[in-house]
């Protein structure tokens, strides 16, 4: 049985490495991996057990990219936490459109029948997370006073109204809310990574007075997602990808209180910083996704309590 060709732009990147690994556990498939960082990619594999062969061939850069065609091409190209971003906003969309393009002429040229799989975020609803995101739940912009906290929003709207044009294309957009798994950066500046730093160095944990809802996916539940596009020929669309629960900000601290002894306090002067904007309850009801049989597993504890196991007992 022929196999299929999926390339992996920002294969070294938190959503890829899941990816990667769950590929990888399946002989179907042979993964090409383009990344700036090569090395950065072979120590990966390692970690998982795994190492180049013809099934799993790294690209330094991208400049070889469009003299081949495959049947999947999965965009985790990204630009980081806001600590990571440094203030260079235009990265939202000078970093986004570069590869988006790239891939888009791909299809366009020598590959039109592959399937495009493009990340996007919850965020394309807005910054003001008051409530969980359902079908008709509108974004709005104050157009002559954009603020620094819409630029990820407008970005990822423009991304996905772009593809939706091209609807002679097989072009999906992932919306992920939040996403975790052992492969995460515990340099990144989110809750959770902070959270399991302060676990590790045995380090009080201090966190805002503030409550949230968040929506932790799986990395076997977003493989699920992608499984349920590829059966499609014919798919131009964008869909919200959801844990099977979503879960509060308590009972993750009272988790890992319990579990691992973590010592948190609450504090009213720290304040939260977010590069797209407050989300009190950063989820969505929009269950679009049914249309391609995905139907999540795991709930946003569950998958906490599993992945982290794997950073704490390491």
């Amino acid at each position: 049985m022929k196999k299929a060709k999926i390339a992996v732009f920002g294969a070294t990147s938190h959503i890829a490495k899941g990816l990667i690994n769950n590929f990888l556990e399946r002989e179907e498939f042979s993964l090409h991996l383009y990344t700036r960082s090569p090395d950065k990619a072979c120590r990966f594999l390692g970690t998982i057990k795994k190492s180049p062969d013809k099934n799993c061939v790294i690209h330094e850069g991208y400049e070889n990219f469009i003299k081949s065609s495959y049947d999947i091409i999965i965009n985790c190209v990204g630009v980081g936490p806001i600590d990571k971003l440094q203030g260079n906003y235009t990265n939202y969309f000078m970093v986004t459109e570069k590869y988006d393009n790239l891939v888009i002429e791909c299809l366009r040229s020598s590959c039109p029948e592959a399937l495009y799989i493009s990340f996007s975020s919850g965020a394309i609803y807005g910054s003001g997370f008051t409530m969980p995101a359902e079908e008709n739940t509108m974004s709005s912009i104050r157009v002559n006073h954009v603020a620094k906290e819409d630029y990820y929003s407008i970005s990822r709207l423009n991304s996905e109204v772009k593809h939706r044009a091209f609807d002679y294309l097989r072009i999906v957009d992932l919306r992920v809310f939040s996403y975790f798994s052992r492969f995460i950066d515990l340099t990144d500046s989110y809750f959770i990574t902070e959270l399991l730093d302060c676990v590790l160095k045995k380090k009080v944990f201090v966190t805002t007075d503030k409550d949230f809802v968040r929506d932790y996916l799986h990395p076997k539940d977003m493989y699920s997602a992608i499984k349920g596009c590829m059966k499609f020929k014919k798919i131009n669309a964008a869909f919200d990808i959801n844990s099977a629960r979503p879960v509060e900000k308590k009972e993750i601290l009272d988790y890992f209180s319990s579990e691992y002894g973590l010592k948190y306090q609450v504090s009213r002067a720290l304040k939260h910083v977010s590069a797209t904007g407050s989300k009190d309850i950063y989820y969505s009801k929009y269950n679009k996704a049914r249309e391609i049989g995905y139907k999540p597993v795991f709930t946003s504890m569950e998958t906490i309590k599993e992945e982290s196991k794997y950073i704490l007992t390491a």
